[in-house]
């Protein structure tokens, strides 16, 4: 091979190393997303609560703002919540429709006492918070 082949490859080279190099590396695990750490619906209590164990309360985690519900039919969900401070309200019953995520509660802050009620037992899905 000549001399400049020779240089020509070699300045190639370098070219493709330096793009390789200045080329943001991928992390080597993804942030959890929202829907990721998604828990899975099978049913509700003898009153449309969810979850239908013992303690019938989830607490919202940094991974969503919101709570988020992806139920198999169509339903009606309404959350409610238990502040630190005692007793608990539960916002508007919201529709949510079917195989689609929808929202029951917006905005709500990382680490709220919270439980879920449906206008059926025959819920089947997941919920996000």
């Amino acid at each position: 091979m000549n001399r400049r082949k020779m240089i020509a490859i070699s300045a190639a080279t370098s070219a493709v190393a330096g793009v390789l190099l200045l080329a943001p590396a991928s992390p080597a695990s993804a942030a959890t997303s929202c829907y990721d750490s998604a828990k899975t619906i099978t049913g509700t209590d003898d009153n449309w609560h969810w979850p239908a164990s013992d303690p019938n309360y989830r607490y919202t985690t940094s991974y969503c703002n919101d709570i988020n519900v992806k139920i198999t039919t169509t339903v009606k969900v309404q959350t409610c919540f238990e502040p630190s401070s005692g007793g608990y309200y539960c916002n508007s019953m919201r529709t949510v429709s079917a195989n689609t995520w929808g929202l029951a509660a917006t905005d709500v802050k990382d680490g709220t006492k919270f439980w879920l009620v449906f206008n059926t037992s025959q819920v089947r899905g997941l919920v996000a918070y």
